[in-house]
């Protein structure tokens, strides 16, 4: 039997609750990461980075606060760092954070987006339907140096570690309509047919990330999910060795793939009963994946895991009874999508899990500027 979840408050500060379109924090999380003591959080609607800290109430429970908010401008060079005729800065749709190497990696969606179907008759808001763009701070995947402070720990363009280690907040080269990753992906007879389809026409749309050490990382696809099958994308990710601020994609360790004797990617088919990826976090070896609806609409939401994940050295495909369920997240329709998922605690086989849900309805919302998010003990097969 699966114990009933806990709730945790996260507490935002309100001065830093409205973003500049007039979005709330508080009203919903795409993407969550868990270091220590801290909770390092992202929404899709802006250009910031959010870190809370975890605080003991007068009462003896348990909340996040101590808000800080880490404008991504100020730390590394965004494909559109300001919006046109005083307009905020392009969203950088972000969707997935991870920490590994002293370093907090977070990824943009990657994705083309349609207009929605507005107008003030029926022929603009079809001739809306059809516009479709590949713009704005979307294509970045970037990592930033994570600095411990008195306060809690800050996020910097670099530091020098006590081991003398240099840390140097750093992206992969691109610009508004692609970066180095979709340039690799664009002839792939898979992915690269969908680079170019909106999200939520099943396009292509990273939505999950983990990290592991030495700049290994696995991108989760909420789209396209092929033929039932959805996508985790592996790549390794280091500094180039002349340009400062800048990333490249690297070999895969492991034997390459037929037709490709450069490894600069990975693709594992996962077979998640028609789902995509909503996010991605490593349980030591083991990658606990999020699941969700590839496209708008109702759907199912699950925890699943992948035992030794980073035992992999093979593209492959992994059937269901590869990935049993360890638990049933709520998913309605326009309200309450499970986006972000962050381990705050483990001891062997045991998982303390902190799910954060974007949309959120009313009764996960408290004033002022905070929300609710959900806490599930886990137990991870052997």
């Amino acid at each position: 039997m699966i114990p009933r979840p806990r709730r945790i408050r996260i507490q935002f500060d309100p001065a830093q609750d409205v973003l500049p379109n007039g979005s709330r924090l508080s009203k919903g999380i795409s993407a969550a990461a868990a270091v220590a003591d801290a909770l390092w959080l992202g929404h899709d609607e802006g250009v910031s980075v959010e870190r809370l800290c975890a605080e003991r109430t007068k009462t003896g429970s348990i909340r996040y606060a101590k808000h800080r908010s880490f404008d991504l401008r100020e730390l590394i060079a965004l494909p559109a760092p300001s919006g046109s005729d005083g307009e905020p800065a392009p969203e950088i749709d972000l969707e997935g954070i991870a920490f590994a190497d002293d370093y907090l990696w977070i990824t943009g969606s990657h994705s083309a987006a349609r207009g929605e179907p507005a107008g003030r008759s029926v022929s603009e808001a079809i001739a809306a339907l059809a516009d479709v763009e590949r713009s704005g701070n979307r294509f970045l995947l970037a990592c930033i140096p994570v600095k411990p402070g008195a306060e809690g720990p800050d996020l910097v363009r670099r530091w020098r570690t006590g081991e003398g280690r240099l840390l140097r907040a750093a992206r992969l080269p691109g610009g508004r309509k692609n970066d180095a990753l979709t340039r690799a992906l664009s002839h792939d007879p898979h992915l690269g047919p969908f680079l170019s389809i909106p999200t939520k026409d099943n396009g292509f749309d990273i939505e999950g990330l983990a990290a592991a050490p030495g700049g290994r990382l696995f991108l989760g696809l909420r789209a396209p999910v092929i033929d039932g099958w959805a996508c985790v994308l592996e790549i390794m990710v280091g500094a180039h060795p002349d340009r400062d601020g800048e990333l490249m994609l690297q070999k895969l360790p492991g034997p390459a793939a037929p037709g490709r004797p450069s490894v600069r990617y990975r693709k594992h088919f996962l077979d998640l009963e028609g789902a995509g990826v909503r996010d991605l976090s490593f349980a030591g070896r083991d990658l606990l994946v999020l699941t969700g609806p590839p496209m708008r609409g109702k759907g199912r939401s699950q925890i699943r895991l992948w035992k030794n994940a980073l035992a992999s050295r093979h593209e492959s495909m992994r059937q269901q009874k590869d990935l049993p369920k360890l638990l049933e997240l709520p998913y309605r329709e326009k309200k309450d999508h499970a986006e972000g998922i962050a381990i705050v605690g483990q001891r062997g086989n045991r998982v303390t899990l902190m799910v954060f849900y974007d949309s959120a309805s009313k009764d996960r919302r408290l004033p002022p500027a905070a929300m609710w998010a959900t806490v599930h003990a886990l137990a991870l097969p052997r």
